[in-house]
């Protein structure tokens, strides 16, 4: 078992390398992100429109995500 974790680390790691392209960051991170601001909005409570989406904007921002709706 320990033999075939080392062999398959290095070509998960590859695979995950690509995933992880910023072109993939950006794009998947706004659906991401748009997904739980829609949820955050129809919810039928206000605290976490006062503090998730806050903090989604800044993550936004930190990260280069636009929000591109």
């Amino acid at each position: 078992m320990d033999f075939i974790l080392k062999m398959a680390i290095p070509i998960i790691m590859e695979i995950v390398e690509k995933l992880l392209s910023p072109e993939n960051i950006v794009k998947y991170g706004d659906r991401l992100f748009d997904f739980i601001e829609d949820a955050v909005e129809s919810s039928d409570t206000t605290i976490d429109d006062m503090t998730v989406l806050p903090l989604i904007a800044a993550l936004r921002k930190a990260l280069g995500i636009p929000d591109n709706d």
